[in-house]
């Protein structure tokens, strides 16, 4: 840490001491909050991981990083369940590009409280009052929609005979739907897929979170002995109950094998419920009744199926039912599963052949997540 102390202290809005225990009297008495928290492997770990819970639901937004765990896989499965948000990525240790990841880190995380003193102030406005027409109200709306765009996906994955894509559709400028996904090796991919109550600023920034989980998940996939889907999703639930947002969230976290044609997937509340197509037939994947962020102890079971040579499988957010003919849910995702058994799944147009009516007056967010194998 000490090359980096000059380029560290140098940067506004981040506290960082080099002993844990000048830290922690640092952040006792600290009057502002801070946009980083950078702490090093080792005893300033150990002796700060079990103050993270109370960091996070003092200040939200913070970003607490752990620095050089390169070479300490014990210290970096304690960090990320304590809390911790991301690992400085060893490359840029000791190099010049530190201080531009730094600035990203920050940037991040002042978008973050722009656009909730943004939610508070429409919050607050009376409803017969005219909309707040301040520039600087478009500004951040405008550049949180790039942010929050720029935190999923921008083309879609093909991995073999496998294509990944996706749509979103947002109701207001940002979203609290959100989707990501990515190749693990070879053979794998990982994708998640989440629906964030509520709407506007407040839900976009739970997807934040959602982001930075999913790349964790991403590398921790990745080991010899990763953790399981249901050991990730329960990490991630207690993340969401111990933050400040006051939303919680539905998800799928889904993981497909092309060498072996499994598809394994762990789900927290989601409807309508995911669409499996192969075969001829329609799978739908059942779901636990309780999303993310309402208990602490809620557990979740992962699930494994086989999948056939061609499958399509496709994903919806709770909005793709609006428009939907029926006169009760069930006759809607009835519907749904319809559309997806004879439809090509492809995303250009999808929304377009679904509702058969183009309408962009938009009651919810709807987003769809695809995947398609084809021989």
């Amino acid at each position: 840490m000490k090359d980096d102390q000059g380029v560290i202290a140098s940067l506004t809005g981040i506290a960082t001491v080099s002993e844990a225990g000048a830290l922690l009297d640092q952040l006792a008495n600290l009057s502002s909050e801070p946009s980083l928290l950078v702490i090093q492997a080792g005893d300033a770990l150990t002796t700060c991981i079990p103050h993270f819970k109370h960091w996070l639901a003092r200040w939200p937004f913070v970003q607490i990083l752990g620095f050089d765990l390169g070479q300490h896989a014990a210290q970096i499965h304690a960090f990320f369940d304590a809390g911790g948000s991301d690992l400085v990525p060893t490359e840029l240790v000791g190099s010049a590009a530190l201080k531009t990841y730094w600035q990203a880190k920050i940037q991040l995380v002042e978008t973050q409280r722009r656009l909730l003193k943004m939610a508070a102030r429409k919050t607050l406005q009376p409803v017969a009052e005219e909309p707040l027409a301040e520039p600087s109200l478009v500004e951040d709306l405008a550049l949180g929609a790039q942010v929050q765009k720029q935190l999923m996906p921008s083309q879609p994955l093909t991995v073999g005979n496998l294509v990944i894509d996706h749509e979103v559709q947002s109701r207001l400028p940002l979203s609290g739907d959100f989707v990501q996904y990515t190749r693990i090796g070879a053979h794998e991919v990982l994708a998640l897929f989440a629906d964030v109550s509520g709407h506007g600023a407040g839900s976009a920034l739970v997807t934040v979170l959602l982001h930075e989980h999913f790349w964790d998940f991403a590398r921790e996939l990745m080991d010899e002995d990763p953790a399981g889907l249901s050991v990730l999703l329960e990490r991630l639930n207690r993340r969401l109950c111990s933050a400040a947002f006051e939303h919680h969230a539905t998800c799928v976290l889904a993981l497909v094998n092309l060498r072996d044609s499994t598809l394994q997937y762990c789900a927290a509340g989601h409807f309508p419920h995911p669409i499996l197509v192969q075969n001829g037939e329609i799978t739908v994947l059942e779901s636990s009744d309780l999303p993310l962020g309402l208990l602490e102890s809620k557990e979740y079971d992962a699930q494994q199926l086989e999948l056939a040579a061609e499958f399509k499988l496709l994903l919806f957010s709770d909005g793709a039912l609006g428009d939907l003919p029926g006169n009760s849910v069930a006759k809607q995702e009835a519907e749904l599963a319809s559309f997806v058994k004879s439809d090509s799944g492809k995303i250009e147009g999808l929304f377009d052949r679904l509702f058969k009516v183009s309408d962009d007056r938009l009651a919810d967010d709807r987003s769809v997540l695809s995947l398609v194998r084809k021989v």
